[in-house]
């Protein structure tokens, strides 16, 4: 029986090897591309074994460390990377041999920037059998970072260093992200304790309803300019301000860019030209007021003054002399109106304000049960003042501090020196001023009521017409200074008085007693009747023959008529302002084509800054104002006549 062994084929070496073969191409087509693909790779990449020898690379990685493959083939990694003789403590593959999976790192090659990741090669049990390193050029990156760092910089700089107060917050939680230092003062905070938090947590407006309404027109339109609300002070006071707000981009998250302007200082500025402008309004009825008053009382004092002139009778002339008193406070009154007139301008000379001042306080605090106590810089410069005016506003605050104080007390009085740089004081140019402050113990200005405390007519006493502090600001203005009010309620207040310092020397001026009489035809020109009467009778008195016209076209023509006559007039007077009529500048520009030396005199009611204060520069010989007496009419004539 044959031998079954014998019985099977063989099997010929050949065709094992025959079948292999296309295994073998097909795995060495997959090596190829698979080399191919790891070659093409933009990352350089290594293949390192369990020692963290190098066992293959690709050509990134020969690009990236200028070496060939077989510099790189057998050799430590670190001995590439690092040019070391040993890992580096940092190394991401030491991490990788506890944590058994991916781990990076950022290094500099060559004036590049690389993110190193290793992951681990596991063998069959879970043990590490080798790695990969993949190193990825990152320098772009890293400069689009080093870029984005230098704008969020730039940006840091430029939102801290703004000047206006800004906030970045979320619109969806509120929450604030960015405040810059201008805010974080204005807070009385530190700038991180103000991250984190909400404007109403914040307290930062004083209406919380003003937050809800802005983010609702922030929400709304995207923006928001300048709407004026009032924040709260970490004093508690409050202050106005405006807000522009603008919706931006953030991270992806919507955002709210928040900008706070104070404006407290610009809205003092609009209440000073605000009353500025009430009071010049005023001026235009108070003046016309005035005129009509004084013209009235022209005839009034003439009359009064003749015939206290004439009288023989003791008891008569003591009636008289109650009636000019009484006259002199109506006087009194008119020149408190025309201060808001164009005629209330002072007539102003360089004048010592000590003892001026002391006098005129002391005047008004006498029988009162209030005293004064004064502090005064040595060698106080002189002021180019009113002096009449300038009494009537230490009178009037005086006046109202003891009021204050109905209980008595002491009125501190202090002036000073001062100099101010342009822009210093709101109210104020550059120079040199003197600043009177007077200042009071008593019940204090109400805050609700500080801002109307000059108003004309505007008073909160039973007895009183208003016109008091209205007069007291008015009159300082017109000297080129200004007052300031500080007041507590319950603690007093003080008055600061600020006028322009003089560096002109004082005149003394002295005046004899004027006894005038002469003769000769005066020709007096105006429209009232009773101003006429009085003039005639007046100079009639003093020895002159008078004519009384209407107005300077009438005068006029008489003078030419008497000329041609050759008869000459001695003085002709005429009324500034005469309704419909020629009025006396025009009659003057006539008189003086004619008559160079003729003494032209001119009166009026409003006292008028540019021709009363100065009448030789528009033609006239001198000026007297309404109302006055026969004292005061033969003290112009006297100097011309």
């Amino acid at each position: 029986m044959p031998s079954r062994k014998a019985a099977l084929p063989k099997k010929s070496n050949n065709r094992v090897n025959k079948g292999l073969k296309p295994v073998k191409e097909a795995i060495a087509r997959v090596a190829e591309e698979w080399q191919k693909t790891f070659d093409a790779d933009l990352d350089a990449i290594w293949i390192l074994d369990k020692d963290q020898r190098i066992i293959r690379c690709n050509r990134t990685a020969q690009k990236v460390f200028n070496l060939s493959r077989d510099e790189m083939i057998g050799k430590h990694c670190w001995e590439i990377a690092h040019c070391s003789n040993q890992p580096i403590p940092e190394c991401p593959a030491l991490r990788v041999k506890k944590s058994l999976c991916r781990e990076s790192m950022e290094l500099p090659i060559g004036g590049r920037w690389f993110a190193v990741y290793v992951d681990p090669i596991l063998d069959a049990d879970g043990g590490i059998s080798g790695f990969v390193h993949i190193v990825s050029d990152i320098t772009e990156r890293k400069r689009a970072e080093a870029a984005l760092r230098e704008s969020e910089k730039n940006f840091r700089v430029l939102f801290d260093e703004n000047p206006l107060p800004t906030i970045l917050s979320e619109i969806s939680s509120e929450k604030i992200t960015f405040v810059n230092r201008r805010m974080a003062d204005l807070l009385g905070m530190d700038v991180n304790d103000v991250i984190g938090k909400t404007a109403n947590e914040l307290g930062v407006l004083k209406n919380s309803d003003d937050q809800e309404k802005l983010t609702g027109l922030i929400v709304g339109q995207g923006y928001v300019d300048n709407v004026e609300v009032e924040r709260v002070s970490p004093d508690g006071s409050t202050g106005a301000n405006l807000i522009s707000m603008r919706l931006i981009t953030v991270n992806g998250k919507p955002c709210c860019l928040s900008v706070l302007q104070d404006i407290a200082e610009r809205k003092r500025m609009e209440e000073v030209i605000q009353r500025t402008a009430k009071l010049d309004s005023l001026g235009i009825l108070a003046g016309g007021i005035a005129h009509d008053f004084n013209n009235l009382l022209t005839g009034i004092y003439g009359y009064m003054d003749l015939a206290r002139s004439a009288s023989k009778d003791a008891q008569m002339t003591e009636y008289l002399e109650a009636m000019f008193a009484t006259m002199k406070r109506a006087k009194a009154l008119t020149l408190q109106l025309l201060t808001f007139s164009k005629g209330g301008f002072p007539i102003q000379k360089v004048t010592p304000l000590i003892p001026f001042i002391q006098e005129t306080a002391q005047f008004a605090l006498s029988g009162s049960n209030s005293s004064c106590r004064f502090l005064v810089d040595e060698n106080l410069p002189p002021c180019n003042i009113d002096k009449n005016q300038i009494a009537q506003v230490i009178d009037n605050i005086v006046i109202n501090a003891q009021q204050a104080m109905p209980g008595g007390g002491t009125v501190e009085i202090t002036a000073q020196n001062l100099s101010f740089g342009e822009n210093e004081h709101p109210s104020l140019d550059r120079g040199n001023y003197v600043k009177i402050s007077i200042k009071d113990s008593g019940i204090g200005i109400p805050k609700e009521i500080m801002p109307r405390i000059f108003d004309p007519f505007y008073t909160t006493k039973i007895k009183g017409h208003g016109l008091g502090l209205a007069t007291c600001y008015s009159i300082v203005k017109r000297h080129g200074g200004c007052i300031d009010v500080e007041s507590e309620p319950g603690k007093g207040s003080t008055f600061h008085v600020y006028l322009p310092a003089s560096m002109e020397n004082i005149v003394v001026h002295t005046h004899a007693a004027v006894k005038h009489t002469g003769k000769g035809v005066i020709v007096v020109a105006d429209d009232e009747e009773v101003v006429r009467e009085a003039f005639r009778q007046m100079l009639e008195s003093l020895g002159y023959t008078v004519v009384c016209k209407n107005d300077g076209k009438e005068a006029i023509e008489f003078y030419i008529n008497e000329t041609a006559e050759n008869r000459r007039c001695a003085a002709m007077i005429f009324d500034l302002t005469i309704p419909g009529g020629m009025g006396g500048m025009d009659a003057v520009t006539e008189i003086r084509k004619m008559n160079k030396k003729l003494p032209v005199f001119v009166a009026s009611g409003y006292a008028d800054n540019f021709v009363m204060k100065s009448p030789v520069e528009y033609g006239f010989t001198a000026s007297i104002s309404k109302p006055f007496t026969i004292a005061e009419l033969s003290e112009m004539l006297e100097k011309k006549v």
